[in-house]
């Protein structure tokens, strides 16, 4: 019972897995695929001619049967179709998961052909290559990869069955079964390991995007990168706030109290600033004791000017609590509410709004909407 709840929880672990793949790497996963696709219609043109011309020497009174003929002209017209494709639509998703399912379906329709209808008195030879070959090659979902395999399979045992010589039928059916258990098995193995090479590339990503110390929050390189992608995403109409935040004498603190206390009031602002702000906002260190927050779809002011009042209060709460000394911040905000925009012009407008606050005094905030010249001081005090 214990085992087979074991078995339970990691497949469901496993679907989740598989989920998040193909949700977050869809564009990445068709890139991939439609470069697999060209190289495998270049490659499959090249075999066809080679073998086409080769067989003949090697095997005595062999001639082609119509469906190798008409095989080759198939797969070149294919090959035409996804090199132009390839050109215009580039990596869509839904065009080119049809266009790999297109392919397989003329590879498969061709191969039954071949190894039911051209002698039906000789064993097949390609069919159950083909099956356990094909779930290595495209990045399908199981039910799809192993689905369009099945559904081929039956189709291949049902012909055998209808048109072979009995005596040699029997032995490509037990071939179909063997085939279609190692294709299960192929599918399963290779896909594990694609879903595990994913996961180590978004660990050593999200690695390379966080800040070293506070690792929850993001690096000044990857909070800018996730701003700049927030931005072109929704420009020319873009709904976001901006905070830039300085901690006040935050030299004099390490100087004073010694670095590992500097530290501490690092991870006080980190959680300060998690505690207030969405899962889905943007929160960076930016500098040495300077914070970076995008607050996605605000342009509230009073809503906003609450949040600067909350930080700066629950800021100085913690570090009290944790060192013993009152730190404060500064914050600088701007609005932006239906505007074009870019990362470097919003950066530099909240960095105004900073240096206008800290010029009126220590723990104050200034808010401006974008574009303004100057912006409405709000303190705690």
């Amino acid at each position: 019972m214990v085992i087979i709840k074991k078995l339970i929880i990691n497949e469901k672990k496993q679907f989740e897995n598989r989920r998040q793949y193909f949700s977050k790497e869809k564009f990445e996963i068709a890139k991939l695929n439609l470069n697999i696709l060209e190289k495998l219609c270049i490659a499959t043109v090249i075999l066809l001619i080679i073998f086409l011309f080769l067989t003949p020497f090697i095997i005595k009174g062999w001639s082609p049967t119509p469906q190798h003929v008409v095989f080759l002209p198939i797969s070149m017209l294919f090959c035409i179709v996804v090199f132009l494709c390839k050109k215009k639509v580039q990596t869509s998703p839904k065009i080119v998961t049809a266009l790999c399912i297109l392919f397989e379906i003329i590879l498969f329709t061709f191969i039954i052909l071949i190894d039911v209808f051209s002698d039906k008195t000789e064993p097949s030879c390609f069919m159950p290559m083909l099956c356990v070959a094909l779930p290595a090659v495209f990045i399908f979902p199981l039910s799809l990869s192993f689905g369009m395999i099945g559904f081929f399979e039956i189709i291949y045992a049902i012909a055998i069955i209808l048109f072979k010589d009995p005596a040699i039928g029997q032995y490509d059916v037990f071939e179909t079964i063997v085939s279609l258990g190692f294709s299960f098995v192929v599918a399963v193995i290779i896909f594990r390991l694609r879903i595990r090479d994913y996961q180590t590339r978004i660990k050593f990503k999200e690695l390379s995007t966080r800040d070293v110390l506070l690792p929850s929050i993001y690096n000044k390189q990857g909070c800018q990168k996730q701003i700049q992608k927030y931005i072109e995403f929704y420009n020319p109409s873009v709904y976001c706030s901006m905070l830039f935040l300085d901690l006040d004498d935050f030299k004099r603190i390490n100087d004073t109290l010694g670095h590992q206390n500097g530290d501490i009031v690092l991870y006080c602002i980190e959680e300060v600033l998690e505690s207030i702000f969405r899962s889905n906002d943007i929160i960076g260190r930016f500098g040495g004791d300077e914070f970076i927050v995008l607050v996605k779809g605000m342009t509230d002011e009073k809503n906003l000017a609450k949040k600067c009042l909350t930080i700066s209060e629950r800021f100085r709460k913690k570090s009290e609590e944790r060192i013993g000394v009152k730190v404060s911040c500064s914050i600088g905000a701007v609005i932006v509410e239906n505007k074009k925009t870019d990362f470097d012009s919003l950066f530099r407008q909240a960095d105004n709004a900073l240096y206008e606050a800290k010029s009126s005094g220590k723990d104050k905030s200034a808010l401006r909407y974008y574009n303004d010249v100057k912006g409405k001081i709000i303190s705690s005090y």
